[in-house]
């Protein structure tokens, strides 16, 4: 048997603008249920999943026997009718009238409540699921959409090393990594080697992986996670919230209107994304502090927010709250002086609503070699070691400012997921690194 025509998807049958047409689909059995007389067959493709029925006058008795044994992951070819049909998923049911069996499958080690454990073990598999799948689909949205709004607002994009030799934040830890009898790290961020590249094209940006060596073992930390890192020239403190403010409302809008299908299946309503608009909401960290303390949080000034004062700051809360000027004992070495307080950086943190925790760090960044000098002294740390880095304050210092945001946090409150690890294909956390 050879079948003959253009395959389409199955997205295109759930359009409803096929009804009555002879259609080719190809891919997996996502389900099968076996009677004698015809078998169902929910079909998966990327786009979706279709309901279709195979009958034994209508493919043959030979054809109809393998479909019999066949079991759910085989890899079919098909061609049949497009009927409407009420009862089916999706409304639609094609009625097979050629099918080829490219690969039967083994029998699927994944069946109804499982554990999350053996999920993850079996992460290679589970990411055909319909949650896994629509979440990957929506990745490539807010991935694709960040670009997007970049490119639209003139940045360039560029890459950076994921080996260094310096530290590019003070209190998170690092992967130690043996380089030909040197050590060096596994990058936490890859904001120091873009800071440089903007003397060269003013506005830059890097999508890749971070890595932190946090013992974390909370829903919102990975050890490897994707980070969108932001660096503009002629750019203040004002600046830098207003272009965080933009992005993020750009990217979730994009997900509320272009992965609506994707939305509903996950039972997440878009309006909560569509409502994302400037401006945010702000407060000051000693302001937050103050809240802290007057909801019995014992907190002090100059402790850094964990994750209760978080909930305390955004759990009733609808609107993204940036927490404006640390202090300096908790931020990194690289931040503006803050003028109006000297105990301070000119530095945000932007937290989600409902106690999804921070999703993005920034800060305008401070021009003056001397001044990260006396940073780096104050800390500890050899100003030696960030020579390349002060550098760029010698020879036409400009104003620029930047932030990084964790796109896997970023997601984990926009699809609302209990854990950061599933909004990631291969999650990577204190206790995993398998598969």
């Amino acid at each position: 048997m050879v079948l003959r025509m253009k395959y389409i998807h199955v997205g295109d049958v759930l359009k409803g603008e096929m009804e009555g047409k002879t259609v080719m689909l190809r891919g997996w059995v996502h389900r099968i249920r076996k009677q004698k007389k015809m078998v169902f067959i929910l079909l998966r493709d990327p786009t979706g999943v279709v309901q279709t029925v195979a009958k034994p006058k209508a493919v043959g008795e030979d054809v109809y026997a393998d479909v019999q044994r066949m079991l759910i992951e085989s890899l079919v070819s098909m061609k049949g009718t497009v009927k409407a049909d009420p009862r089916a998923e999706g409304g639609f049911e094609v009625q097979i009238e050629e099918i080829r069996i490219l690969h039967f499958a083994e029998e699927f080690p994944i069946t109804e409540n499982q554990s999350t454990e053996f999920l993850n073990d079996n992460r290679h598999l589970w990411m055909r699921s319909r949650k896994l799948t629509n979440v990957l689909k929506i990745r490539d949205e807010v991935f694709s959409s960040a670009r997007e709004y970049l490119r639209k607002e003139g940045f360039y994009e560029t890459t950076s090393p994921m080996f260094v030799s310096t530290m590019g934040e003070e209190g998170a830890e690092l992967f130690e990594v043996e380089y030909f009898g040197r050590k060096v790290y596994l990058t936490q961020t890859s904001q120091m080697h873009l800071e440089p590249q903007l003397f060269a094209m003013e506005k830059v940006f890097i999508l890749a992986p971070s890595f932190r060596a946090e013992k974390s073992r909370t829903r919102k930390h990975l050890t490897e996670y994707w980070h969108l890192e932001v660096e503009e020239a002629w750019c203040d403190h004002e600046c830098n919230l207003k272009r965080q403010e933009e992005l993020i409302s750009f990217m979730c809008h994009s997900v509320a209107n272009n992965r609506v299908d994707e939305l509903t299946e996950l039972g997440v309503d878009r309006d909560r994304l569509l409502v994302v608009n400037p401006p945010f909401d702000r407060m000051t960290y000693t302001e937050a502090i103050d809240v802290c303390q007057s909801e019995g949080l014992k907190i002090e000034w100059g402790e850094d927010l964990r994750t209760e004062a978080e909930h305390i700051l955004t759990d009733d809360r609808e609107k993204f709250l940036f927490i404006e000027y640390y202090p300096k004992e908790i931020k990194s070495f690289y931040m503006k002086n803050n003028e109006d307080d000297p105990r301070t950086y000119k530095n945000d943190d932007l937290l989600a609503p409902q106690g999804y925790g921070e999703m993005i760090g920034g800060s305008e960044r401070e021009t003056d070699a001397q001044l990260i000098i006396d940073n780096l002294n104050r800390i500890g740390d050899d100003p030696e070691k960030y020579k390349w880095y002060i550098d760029i304050r010698r020879y036409g210092s400009v104003q620029h400012s930047g932030f990084g945001v964790g796109m896997d946090r970023l997601m984990t409150w926009m699809l609302e997921l209990e854990h950061i690890r599933d909004c990631i294909p291969f999650p990577r956390t204190v206790s995993r690194i398998y598969p």
